[in-house]
């Protein structure tokens, strides 16, 4: 069985399998979509890419090809797959060998930690279970197609753009909120720009991190539990991304943030995916090994700490016969 990086002679596998796979990053799938063509003509022009395609080909038939794509950011310790195609490989021996050669990946190049985001009850959810990946946190995915209407008084100047001084409160809202077994294997929000903030009284109460992309608009919220989360305040941010069919909105709710979903529930919003933040622990192998030394006795001899003694050789003793 043949495993390697993707190059030009797997572009005829790859047109094959391509719209037979399934997406493990849901910020990808609900932004850009199961492109993964797309991904894997940047990863070969690109020098400094974030996205690596494996293939495997089996030499037997019975056991079908194989194709995944692994995130691995520079700036943060975990590697994410985005895709796995196709996924009937999933049960067979390709499936577990590209699963393995992704984990190797992503551990050779200093990662901790490989994410995926799963739909509960799903054949992928059970056969990565069993390939060694555990629960960390569940989310549901939360999507708005159309403009809400009501009643409702949209406190749209409670949010503005973030600001290169909000970057601390960032951090310091994300550190409190998220548990820290989650922020082993999620990284902060990037904070370039792109995120709205929430102000009172001279505290940080929210974030949110939003990403836009050609299929919709992803947010991930982070509100304080202090916040106030009246439906108001949580139409004011989405007054101004007019979301449609062809682009909708979508939320991401972690568990640890479950009080968001009664008021999305009533500004519009559908659940999309109860999904699983599956993860599997790596470690990577240090090639270059170093000699361990004891400073308090490098460079000294050993002194001894009690005398010898020295037994002197004697000859046989005579005996005199009177």
């Amino acid at each position: 069985m043949s495993v390697r990086n993707f190059d030009w002679r797997d572009f005829a596998l790859l047109q094959r399998v391509r719209n037979r796979g399934i997406c493990l990053n849901s910020q990808l799938r609900y932004t850009r979509g199961p492109h993964t063509i797309q991904n894997t003509l940047i990863e070969l022009l690109s020098p400094n890419r974030s996205m690596h395609t494996i293939v495997v080909r089996p030499d037997e038939d019975q056991s079908p090809e194989a194709l995944g794509q692994v995130q691995i950011q520079d700036t943060f310790t975990q590697a994410h797959i985005a895709y796995l195609t196709p996924e009937e490989a999933l049960q067979a021996n390709s499936g577990m060998r590209l699963l393995e050669r992704i984990a190797r990946a992503a551990g050779e190049r200093g990662c901790q930690a490989l994410v995926a985001d799963v739909d509960e009850g799903s054949l992928a959810f059970e056969i990565l279970r069993k390939a060694g990946f555990g629960v960390y946190a569940r989310q549901r995915v939360w999507r708005l197609n159309q403009p809400f209407g009501g009643d409702l008084k949209p406190q749209e100047h409670a949010w503005r753009p973030e600001l290169r001084n909000d970057r601390s409160a960032i951090q310091a809202l994300y550190s409190n909120i998220v548990p820290a077994l989650v922020q082993q294997v999620e990284p902060p929000p990037e904070r370039n720009g792109r995120g709205l903030v929430y102000w009172l009284e001279g505290e940080m109460l929210g974030y949110l991190d939003i990403v836009r992309g050609p299929s919709g608009i992803w947010i991930q919220p982070y509100f304080h539990p202090a916040a106030t989360l009246s439906d108001d305040l949580l139409a004011g941010f989405i007054r101004g991304f007019s979301p449609s069919t062809k682009k909708p909105v979508y939320v991401n709710v972690r568990s640890y943030q479950g009080g968001l979903g009664g008021s999305l529930d009533r500004l519009g919003f559908t659940p999309c995916n109860d999904q699983a933040v599956l993860v599997k622990r790596l470690a990577h192998l240090v090639t270059d090994r170093l000699p361990s030394y004891l400073p308090a006795i490098e460079g000294t001899q050993p002194e001894p700490t009690a005398s010898f003694t020295h037994l002197e050789q004697r000859g046989p003793t005579s005996t005199r016969v009177p």
